[in-house]
């Protein structure tokens, strides 16, 4: 099956963890070390994924394995967690009854939750001359970090004294070593249950939403995020008023976003629990926002989105969406992409609906302008794109007293002193202007190209991340950055190679090798310049840095899980790296997110064209469904409108809005205005667009005219893989022609350039090219995936004359989703001559590639399928 989104949430399953890894350790205890060490490396499938778990618990339970290295990672073993462990041999996974015993002052008299990794429990003070009633919280698992994250929730909860904040009391390890802290008690309801159970009216409700939202501003001013808010976090009193609870998930704002996120201590059962997803991170599925859902960075923005959800559940007794929390994938789904329901559509609706409350209409009259602004609220914290939504809570909170009172006026009260303090800026900057020109008069202030250059900013870089030892390395490096910005990979890697050569301290140069040189060397030298970063990686300690190495390895393995994870940890360090944008939205595009991609693609802000894929990033933008956005921003380009880069981009542009002849004619300009400035890297590409348009355009000559130069151009300068597309797409020509002779030349250039590049490589598509236009049966190798296996059985079944198998094979590849996948057309071709029905071929765009897919729309005279809009709008 092709690649579907990873958003189908699992249910918290660190219980059956907990007994698989209390079984694994008790068979590890009974083996000798060097069985043990054995029994370690071998492990694999989920048995694998405990490793780390598993190398801890021995470290700190055996004192055979005290002094050995299980790992090269593993550190000293906590003694809390060695405490932990040697309790818990018998059986990780059962929970302990704590009931009626003694936990610092306190004794355990009442469970109140439980979850996969920590239990509370109300407690009642014995010592210290009075009597309290407390909600104390235990740790209840050995896994990695999760000490850690207790004493972090701990400490957070230590510094937060806010009256609608539950406070820590009291904390420390029980007499057997387990760590627990001591809350305020709370005797009451969820927020939820409390509004239904009193009937409370909408001026109520909001004034209780109003005490949640100045609770979370004061953690926001913190620079802490809750990201967990849900009615079950929100108690209100006896005294009518809310307490926010569980900072377990919480996240600090000028944090490292943590490569392994570690769940709450505390996490409910049923629909609204508290889950972990390893890849997304913990998170409500049915609270959660749309960037917690594509592993996107989290900001305020994210607690305002999930007060949005809470504000439209506690106003209108439903959820947002259509789609249940419980179908995952859809619910995810909707989330990302759909829009919300109208909450004053629910307000007004006579329904028998049950989740619909009408009590909030019930004893106060809901007039249109009110409903229109709570309409307003609900929709702007729902945005799907964070920076849409109010940037603080007390926005938000203003906007909320307003419609509890008299309804949001144009003018409201805080946009006064907002104005007051854009206008102090405006004052200051003039200011300092002036004071700069009278100290160094005819100059300003040095521009920083570190901020200035896409090229240079485009992954996060900046100085302080370069570690050099020579004083010309940073020059050296940002001409390397900006070489291949403009193209000239090889030009940048041979700078590189010479800056790793003279300076021994940098990581930086063989990081970007290991990255840019996929494309033009082997895959043993890469793991070359791989390992020598990771040497030098190992000497600074830069977290950006090794970030960066972890993206870049994933996004070469192709791992997207990790591709989307890693990039969203270096987004929230470094938002202004656009060329992660890019990498996000071209992941979420082959998951099916089309929409995610294109929020992400709409993340990217740039005034100049200072790096050639911006170009893509401006032009995808277009492909994914906002035209009028991207021609929005080539209208605020600076530079020269003349330049091969602008006659690009509005090539595709102009193709995407199915103006074929104009994108052929645009592309032809590239092509000239690229070889009168030697940019040969912008030559070569769009000499293939060109090609490409023109025999969609059906002027078979012209195409091939320009294949054949993007063909020599592409393989001179080592983009080989662009040069077998041209080579396939001529083979295709070849054949609508009759000339079987160019044919098998084509066929041969494409699999001599695919042996430059790997000698013992396939390429699926020289293979299924080969056989239907040759006769030559394919061969597949062991890392087809299944579906195009089968489309490789059914073309060697037809090429034996076997029908009835080769229909048989076709079909399984349906049903393992062929019609999914970039090999559409050769499938389609295949059910054509086999007399099956055909698919729907729905219109090709950028970002192109494969290019043969465009030659099987030739084969099967579906040119007009090429163009995406001029048929199909």
């Amino acid at each position: 099956m092709p690649d579907q989104p990873s958003i189908c949430l699992k249910p918290d399953s660190s219980s059956t963890q907990d007994l698989r890894l209390g079984s694994l350790l008790k068979h590890a205890l009974a083996l000798t070390e060097p069985a043990r060490q054995e029994f370690l490396d071998g492990l694999t499938g989920q048995a694998k994924e405990l490793r780390e778990d598993l190398a801890k618990l021995l470290q700190s339970t055996d004192p055979l394995t005290q002094s050995a290295e299980l790992d090269s990672n593993t550190r000293m073993p906590d003694p809390n967690l060695t405490q932990l462990a040697q309790s818990q041999v018998a059986d990780l996974g059962a929970r302990a009854n704590w009931l009626g015993r003694r936990v610092g002052p306190f004794i355990l008299s009442r469970l109140i939750g439980a979850g996969g990794m920590g239990t509370v429990y109300e407690g009642q003070r014995v010592e210290g001359g009075f009597r309290q009633i407390v909600a104390i919280k235990l740790v209840s698992g050995a896994h990695p970090g999760l000490l850690e994250r207790f004493a972090v929730e701990r400490q957070i909860l230590a510094d937060l004294r806010h009256p609608n904040i539950a406070q820590l009391l009291d904390g420390g390890q029980s007499s057997d070593g387990v760590p627990y802290f001591a809350m305020e008690y709370i005797d009451g309801r969820s927020l939820t249950e409390h509004v239904e159970a009193t009937g409370a009216d909408l001026d109520t409700r909001l004034a209780l939403l109003v005490e949640v939202a100045e609770a979370l501003e004061y953690a926001h001013g913190r620079k802490l995020i809750h990201r967990d808010i849900k009615p079950n976090n929100i108690l209100v009193g006896s005294d009518g008023h809310v307490k926010l609870l569980d900072f377990g998930i919480a996240k600090l704002l000028d944090e490292q976003l943590p490569l392994t996120q570690v769940p709450s201590a505390l996490s409910e059962s049923g629909d609204s629990a508290t889950r972990f997803d390893p890849q997304l991170g913990p998170m409500t599925p049915e609270y959660a926002a749309p960037e917690q859902f594509s592993g996107a960075p989290l900001s305020v923005a994210t607690d305002c989105y999930q007060f949005g959800v809470l504000l439209f559940r506690t106003i209108s007794g439903r959820s947002p969406y259509q789609s249940e929390s419980g179908d995952g994938a859809a619910f995810a789904r909707a989330v990302c992409e759909l829009a919300p329901l109208v909450l004053s559509d629910l307000l007004k609706r006579d329904s028998t609906d049950p989740r619909v409350n009408s009590k909030v209409t019930t004893g106060h009259r809901l007039d249109r302008q009110r409903l229109a602004d709570l309409d307003q609220i609900a929709a702007k914290c729902l945005a799907k794109r964070p920076e849409q939504r109010y940037h603080s809570m007390q926005t938000l909170i203003a906007d909320l007293r307003a419609v509890q009172k008299f309804g949001l006026p144009s003018t409201r009260p805080w946009l006064g002193s907002r104005v007051a303090q854009a206008g102090a800026a405006v004052f200051g900057l003039v200011a300092f202007g002036l004071l700069w020109l009278l100290a160094f008069p005819g100059q300003w202030p040095m521009r920083d190209p570190w901020r200035t250059e896409p090229a240079l900013y485009a992954l996060g870089l900046n100085r302080s991340h370069l570690h050099t030892s020579q004083p010309m390395s940073e020059t050296q490096i940002r001409q390397a950055l900006l070489r291949e910005g403009q193209g000239d990979l090889p030009g940048a890697l041979a700078l590189l190679e010479s800056i790793h050569s003279a300076d021994p301290r940098t990581p930086v140069p063989a990081l970007l090798l290991s990255y840019w040189g996929s494309a033009m060397t082997d895959a043993k030298r890469q793991q070359t310049w791989r390992n020598a970063a990771n040497q030098r990686l190992s000497a600074v300690a830069d977290p950006t840095l090794s970030l960066l190495a972890q993206f870049f390895a994933s996004d070469l393995a192709e791992n997207t899980d990790d591709t989307l994870r890693y990039s969203a940890a270096l987004l929230e360090l470094h938002p202004e790296a656009w060329f992660l944008h890019l990498a996000r939205a071209h992941v979420l595009n082959r998951r099916g997110l089309a929409e995610a991609s294109l929020r992400e693609l709409q993340a990217i802000k740039t005034e100049s064209l200072g790096h050639r894929k911006l170009v893509d990033a401006i032009a995808d933008r277009a492909s994914f469904g906002d035209l009028k956005g991207a021609r929005a921003m080539v209208e605020k380009l600076e530079g020269p409108v003349d330049s091969p880069e602008h006659a690009m981009l509005e090539a595709r542009l102009a193709y995407t809005a199915g103006e074929l002849t104009a994108a052929r004619d645009f592309f032809a300009l590239a092509v000239s205005r690229s070889q009168a400035l030697a940019r040969l890297d912008i030559e070569s590409r769009a000499l293939l667009y060109l090609g490409v348009v023109e025999a969609t355009l059906l002027h078979p000559k012209p195409a091939t005219v320009a294949l054949l130069a993007a063909k020599n151009r592409l393989a001179a300068r080592a983009q080989k893989n662009y040069a077998i597309d041209a080579a396939l797409c001529l083979a295709q020509l070849a054949a609508m022609a009759g000339e079987p002779e160019t044919v098998e030349r084509e066929i041969l250039d494409a699999r001599e350039l695919l042996a430059q590049l790997d000698p013992d490589a396939r390429d699926p598509r020289i293979e299924l090219f080969a056989a239907r236009l040759t006769g030559v049966p394919p061969k597949p190798s062991a890392q087809t995936e299944e579906s195009l296996k089968s489309v490789f059985q059914a073309r060697t079944h037809k090429l034996r004359g076997d029908t009835a198998k080769a229909r048989t094979a076709l079909q399984l590849a349906k049903r393992l989703g062929i019609e999914q996948t970039s090999w559409l057309e050769e499938y389609a071709l295949l059910a054509r001559e086999l007399g099956l029905a055909e698919p729907i071929l729905a219109p090709l765009d950028p970002p192109f590639g494969p290019y043969t897919r465009f030659a099987g729309r030739w084969a099967l005279g579906a040119h007009a399928g090429v163009v995406p809009l001029a048929s199909h709008h």
